[in-house]
C-alpha cells in the first residue's frame, strides 16, 4: 500500500469499532486518533535518531557513549561526522590505515618516519637525526576541514562557515597510535 492509499488514523480508529457511534464517540475517535498522529511521527524521529549521521536530539548520547567532547561552537554537521567515524572506527598500525583514516575525515595528510642518521644512508640535504628518533613518525596535514552551513542538516543559531581545529586529529592520532611510537604534526597552508 502507498503512502497515498494509506487511511489516516482517524479512519483507522473508526474501523476498529465494531458498529457506528456518533456524538461523545467522536471527539473519542479525535483524540485516539492524534495520539496514533504523534507516535507515528516519534517513530519516524527514532529512526533518524539511531545512527549518528542522522542523529540530533539524541546525538549528545551518542558522544557520550563514543567518548567524543565537541567544541561548544562546534555545528551539527561536524559533531555527526565525528561521531560517525568514531563509530565505524575499527583499528590498525599501518601507514595506509592511518592515512585512509585522515582522508575518511576529509583532510589530505601525508605519514613522513625520520631515519637515524648512518653512513652511506644520507644525501647532501638530508637533516641529521640521532637514535632517539627511532619510534617517531610525522603526520604532514596539507589541509583545513571546512563546514558549510547546509539547510538540510545544519542548526538555525550555527555559523555560516565554521573551520574544524586540527586538535580533534591529534587527539584521534594520539590516542590510535601504537604506544611505543610518539606522533607529531606538521601543517602546510
Amino acid at each position: 500500500m502507498s503512502a497515498q492509499d494509506k487511511p489516516d488514523n482517524e479512519t483507522v480508529t473508526r474501523l476498529l469499532m465494531p458498529l457506528e457511534l456518533g456524538g461523545v464517540f467522536d471527539d473519542d475517535v479525535a483524540i485516539e486518533a492524534a495520539h496514533l498522529d504523534a507516535a507515528e511521527a516519534n517513530g519516524d524521529a527514532l529512526l533518524l535518531e539511531m545512527f549518528p549521521d542522522t542523529a540530533s536530539t539524541l546525538l549528545p548520547d551518542w558522544e557520550r557513549v563514543l567518548g567524543i567532547t565537541p567544541a561548544a561552537d562546534e555545528p551539527l554537521q561536524s559533531r555527526q561526522d565525528k561521531a560517525l567515524q568514531k563509530w565505524r572506527e575499527k583499528g590498525g598500525l599501518s601507514i595506509p590505515y592511518f592515512t585512509a583514516l585522515a582522508e575518511s575525515l576529509g583532510y589530505e595528510v601525508e605519514i613522513v618516519e625520520p631515519l637515524v642518521s648512518m653512513a652511506d644512508w644520507l644525501c647532501a640535504d638530508d637533516e641529521l637525526q640521532d637514535e632517539t628518533c627511532d619510534g617517531w613518525w610525522g603526520l604532514v596535514i596539507k589541509n583545513q576541514q571546512v563546514y558549510e552551513f547546509r539547510a538540510d542538516t545544519s542548526c538555525a543559531d550555527e555559523c555560516l562557515l565554521w573551520f574544524d581545529s586540527q586538535t580533534f586529529l591529534e587527539e584521534l592520532f594520539k590516542r590510535l597510535k601504537p604506544a611505543h611510537n610518539d606522533v607529531y604534526f606538521v601543517y602546510e597552508t
